[in-house]
């Protein structure tokens, strides 16, 4: 297969086989993006929209714009360790984890086209429930 499609979510890559570990892929998402929710909040999944659907690379970002911040309260939150949401969605946007290690990859740009699509927390639980349901199925049977 081709690059994914612009508007890829994570039910398009598993419910077409792309995924190499599905359970292991959505478990390492899912836990990243609770570790950022308890962190920030709500929170939106934004996967790479660049690859074959293998493992793909994601973003974990803010679900709602934050609150404007001033000029004085930008600068503190980039030059201190001080918390100012907006910053740190800055911060967000401009991280991504690999879909093999679910380890940040780098802070910045990167060349990675996204997907224009987000999936949310009640997605990946809605896949991790298929995916668990269908191993045991599968188990089950044997």
């Amino acid at each position: 297969m081709a690059d994914l499609p612009e508007d890829v979510r994570l039910d398009f890559i598993i419910r077409n086989g792309l995924l190499n570990k599905p359970e292991e892929y959505v478990r390492g998402v899912y836990n990243n993006a609770k570790a950022f929710e308890r962190r920030h909040g709500k929170c939106t999944i934004r996967l790479g929209a660049g690859g074959s659907g293998y493992a793909p690379n994601y973003r974990i970002e803010f679900a709602a714009p934050p609150p404007k911040a001033s000029p004085d309260e930008l600068q503190a939150g980039m030059t201190t360790s001080q918390y100012i949401p907006e910053v740190e969605a800055l911060k967000a946007a401009n991280t991504f984890y690999g879909g093999a290690s679910h380890k940040v990859q780098r802070p910045g740009l990167h060349h990675e086209r996204w997907s224009t699509a987000t999936d949310n927390e009640a997605a990946l639980l809605a896949a991790l429930k298929r995916l668990v349901e269908d191993r045991r199925r599968r188990a089950s049977r044997n």
